[in-house]
């Protein structure tokens, strides 16, 4: 995917760029800001396009210049280092994967199974971006943070917060309505990070982590809809699975929340 200065808007000589830093925006016109913004989504867009193709491993800087076609010094103004231009990538994802919880909340269903929207937007942006999901694992070490732009990394902890805060609603509503019982150890905050850490963890072993022959075994089954239920069940979030049928709940998700995205993966 090649990308030419005039695509991106930018002159490819020295100095190009030089009042537009990382940090710079109060000092750029509205103009300059519009013209800044789109040349950032573009260079994403081929950083995503190249991951896409060789992977996150494989992703340098050389070969983000080499693609969009300007010069060195412009994609540096973007972007501090590999890390800071995938950290960008990974806050476009997140801001896509909040549309996404926005949308399961909004379900029209029982608080369960906007909870279980919520699991299947997970999945369903794991299957439509699987390189992307992997550096978000990536992005979220030490080592990583340390070469990402204080600006970007703020941006980050704001995205998960956000992402956070939806999951914790639905719980929130759930208590409230009188369909989850909590405790002092097992309140809402928790609740919230084990719904969410055990949808990600199901998503990404199954994708990533098991060997060849249990990987044929797990894909006769949902198992992330049979994740979701285990959890539910156990924390006594009602209705409970016996008494509901959560595969045609996942089925309406499905058709009603995510019909556009569903075209493009099968769960």
């Amino acid at each position: 995917m090649l990308m030419t200065s005039k695509d991106l808007g930018t002159e490819t000589g020295a100095g190009a760029g030089s009042v537009m830093g990382t940090t710079g925006s109060s000092a750029r016109s509205p103009k300059q800001e519009e013209k800044w913004q789109k040349r950032e989504c573009a260079l994403l867009d081929i950083t995503q396009a190249i991951i896409d193709e060789v992977g996150y491993a494989h992703f340098n800087m050389d070969a983000l210049v080499r693609a969009s076609d300007v010069s060195k010094g412009t994609v540096y103004n973007h972007f501090t280092s590999k890390e800071d231009c995938l950290a960008a990538l990974c806050c476009r994802g997140m801001e896509e994967l909040k549309d996404m919880f926005l949308r399961a909340q909004a379900f029209d269903g029982t608080n369960r199974e906007k909870a279980l929207a919520i699991h299947y937007a997970y999945r369903l942006h794991l299957k439509l971006h699987p390189a992307l999901s992997m550096a978000l694992v990536t992005a979220r070490t030490a080592a990583f943070a340390e070469k990402t732009s204080p600006q970007r990394a703020a941006r980050m902890r704001d995205n998960d917060a956000t992402l956070f805060g939806i999951a914790f609603q639905v719980i929130e509503a759930a208590v409230a309505a009188g369909d989850l019982e909590i405790t002092s150890d097992l309140n809402a905050t928790v609740i919230t990070f084990l719904t969410w850490s055990t949808s990600y963890g199901i998503n990404m072993l199954e994708d990533t982590g098991f060997e060849h022959t249990i990987s044929e075994l797990l894909d006769q089954q949902n198992i992330a809809l049979i994740g979701a239920n285990v959890l539910m069940d156990g924390i006594g979030m009602k209705p409970l699975s016996k008494d509901w049928d959560y595969g045609a709940s996942w089925q309406r998700i499905a058709e009603e929340v995510f019909p556009e995205e569903n075209k493009k993966v099968l769960l």
